[in-house]
């Protein structure tokens, strides 16, 4: 690598950063110039040279036509009353299903098995005497013993 390398890319990364930084300003300053044309009555400083906008005359204002309502068409509304409809189906089978889920719940939580030690069908699991040891109290335990560490020799 030339030694002549290095400084020119920190050079360009530091041109490219001063670009985007003064062309996030210039845009940042455009903005705040549209907003202060757009409402110059509620901007708490007036610019210097414009005059204030007078405001239109009532019966101007009242001669102005309205904006039409938007037309529903019968479709459209027929459309979003059979939408309705079926939301509304759609709510009361839900809340069916949820009655259900809770009988359905209620009888499993009733639920007891019972064992019949009297049936000729009646067997005990087989146990026998050697079972393993199970308990942790003797054993290292769920994980492996930790390794000992190792000693890198030193240069002495």
């Amino acid at each position: 690598m030339k030694p002549s390398t290095l400084p020119f890319i920190c050079g360009l990364a530091l041109a490219a950063m001063a670009a985007a930084g003064a062309s996030h300003w210039w845009s940042v300053r455009q903005f705040a110039a549209a907003f202060q044309s757009v409402s110059p009555a509620t901007s708490p400083q007036k610019p210097a040279g414009l005059t204030p906008i007078a405001p239109a005359a009532p019966e101007l204002v009242a001669q102005a036509p309205k904006a039409p309502a938007p037309a529903t068409d019968a479709a459209q509304k027929k459309f979003f009353e059979a939408l309705v409809s079926k939301m509304e189906k759609l709510q009361n089978q839900n809340q069916d299903l949820l009655d259900q889920m809770a009988e359905t719940n209620r009888d499993v939580m009733k639920l007891e098995f019972r064992v019949d030690t009297h049936s000729e069908s009646f067997r005990p699991m087989p146990v026998s005497e050697e079972r393993l040891d199970t308990s942790f109290d003797t054993g290292p335990g769920v994980l492996p013993p930790r390794a000992e560490p190792v000693f890198l020799p030193s240069d002495e």
